[in-house]
């Protein structure tokens, strides 16, 4: 929240800290990131994350050390906090925000289960795709993001069965930072607007959304990115000799709903307790955050809806 960061920021400047290390997950990479803004800048959180006053002066370096890989978020120049005030998350972009270094290791992340692995594999696969997908990808973007793909696409299965295999975890480490470099010229898109939303209206983690949700967007763009398919059906080795476009586009929605069958995971919101009830105000919610403006097509909140309805 605002007040843990702003609690955190004042024993930074008091304590004169020359760096801040960021060793965890999701939340405290993302807390992390704010406490080396907010400590060099002498402002309160609400200043900077919701009155938009200007970021001045360069941070206190960053190192960030995952403990888990977190979707590119470990190396991409953004974060997203709580407001206490409305329980609502707030989302901050600034190229100040890139750590000074990221120690991805993946024997640090040797307690993950197969479970955690399943749901943080398919996460990475999930903001890939919503970053290729943006209409701000270009070439390097797209080459990233595609060899993420790819690198999920083949060791996701070798890691379940054996969590202690370093090799096959070292990729999705690697498929992550992919991600996450190309997270900073493109962007992410729907996935995690909705995934951000999901998390803070119900119980689900942003990495349980990410996963369920992402088939059904997916089906959603295929028409409006076609081309952009083609090429995730390649990274994820589905053949697509001798089809048309829209076929071989469909063959890589298959390709993902087949490990999703593969590993068993959860297709539809329902499976977590989500209600009816919810799905307007995650609409809502997602269609507030202002990087959706990179999306391939223009969303009313109405179709936004209408998504939300088919993966429940």
């Amino acid at each position: 929240t605002f007040k843990d960061l702003d609690t955190a920021a004042h024993f930074t400047r008091h304590s004169r800290s020359n760096c801040i290390v960021a060793y965890g997950s999701f939340d405290s990479i993302n807390a992390a990131k704010a406490v080396s803004l907010l400590a060099s800048n002498d402002y309160f959180a609400e200043e900077m994350i919701l009155d938009k006053k200007p970021v001045k002066n360069k941070p206190i370096p960053l190192i960030v050390i995952p403990t888990m890989p977190v979707m590119g978020n470990e190396c991409a120049p953004f974060f997203s906090v709580i407001n206490e005030k409305d329980q609502f998350r707030k989302y901050f972009s600034h190229h100040y925000v890139f750590p000074e270094l990221i120690i991805a290791d993946p024997k640090i992340g040797l307690h993950l289960t197969s479970t955690d692995i399943a749901r943080t594999a398919t996460a990475i696969l999930s903001a890939a795709v919503d970053t290729i997908l943006s209409k701000f990808a270009n070439e390097i973007t797209s080459s990233s993001t595609l060899r993420a793909i790819e690198l999920v696409a083949k060791n996701i299965i070798p890691s379940i069965r054996d969590p202690k295999n370093l090799t096959a975890k070292n990729a999705l480490y690697s498929a992550s930072l992919l991600t996450g470099i190309a997270q900073s010229s493109s962007s992410l898109g729907l996935c995690f607007a909705l995934s951000l939303a999901a998390s803070n209206l119900t119980k689900m983690d942003v990495f349980q959304a990410m996963s369920i949700l992402l088939p059904h967007i997916m089906e959603y763009n295929l028409t409006s990115s076609a081309g952009k398919y083609v090429m995730i059906a390649k990274a994820l080795d589905e053949d697509i000799s001798d089809i048309s476009i829209i076929e071989a586009a469909i063959k890589a929605v298959e390709g993902v709903r087949k490990i999703y069958i593969e590993l068993k995971i959860p297709q539809r919101l329902s499976e977590y307790e989500v209600k009816k009830i919810d799905l307007p105000g995650i609409a809502s919610l997602a269609s507030s955050f202002p990087f959706l403006d990179c999306l391939p097509r223009e969303l009313p909140k109405n179709e936004i809806e209408t998504i939300l309805v088919a993966a429940f």
